[in-house]
């Protein structure tokens, strides 16, 4: 099987490219087989060196555990919730710095909440996410009403089991990393935000709005 040159492509389009055309040719795969291959190890290779960037240079700062907890809150509410996406790798890399080294770094400086904040906000950012989460993308439209109830169910309940382990955990750092993990994650799936980077909201309509 004769796939696309590997001239003029990036290293890990590239990289990609070689490894997915060898697991192809030993499975004797279609061309679209090789294609969803390539475009998922270049996925996967384009975040694992994010993830080694991010928290390559929270070990320089000395930063490991806060950009750790940081990043497993936004995490535990975006796998379900989803939301607005970097327009491309080396943005979505430097959002990713800012995010996950630039807050932990203010955090442990200059925010610490007590419960009665963490309260407020968490129950601020659980409304929010119940109204606007799971929010897709014009590339990755969310399809199908009981999918989308499925995936609010999940974000709500994941919303609430870190805003009570940051009621009970006793560090004050720890209680504004969890929150402020929540709140980065909730800021993208508002629509004024998704407004404001003119990008367009609601993608699953104009396709749902087809089959009617």
């Amino acid at each position: 099987m004769k796939v696309e040159q590997t001239v003029n492509m990036s290293f890990t389009e590239s990289l990609a490219s070689t490894m997915a055309e060898r697991m192809n040719k030993e499975r004797d795969g279609e061309y679209i087989d090789y294609l969803k291959m390539k475009l998922g190890l270049e996925m996967l290779l384009i975040n694992l060196a994010k993830i080694g960037l991010v928290y390559g240079v929270a070990l320089t700062f000395h930063l490991m555990w806060q950009t750790l907890i940081m990043h497993g809150a936004y995490f535990a509410i975006r796998r379900t919730a989803f939301g607005l996406h970097a327009n491309n790798s080396i943005i979505c890399s430097i959002l990713s710095l800012a995010l996950f080294i630039g807050i932990p770094f203010l955090s442990q400086n200059y925010i610490m909440l007590d419960n009665y904040r963490v309260g407020i906000l968490g129950f601020i950012f659980t409304a929010l996410l119940y109204r606007y989460a799971p929010a897709d993308t014009d590339k990755f439209p969310l399809l199908g009403k009981e999918r989308r109830e499925k995936l609010r169910r999940i974000t709500v309940t994941a919303c609430l089991i870190i805003v009570l382990i940051a009621l009970v955990c006793p560090s004050p750092v720890v209680k504004s990393l969890l929150m402020l993990g929540v709140m980065s994650q909730v800021i993208m799936v508002l629509p004024i935000t998704y407004k404001l980077l003119k990008r367009s909201y609601n993608n699953y309509e104009n396709y749902e709005a087809k089959n009617v």
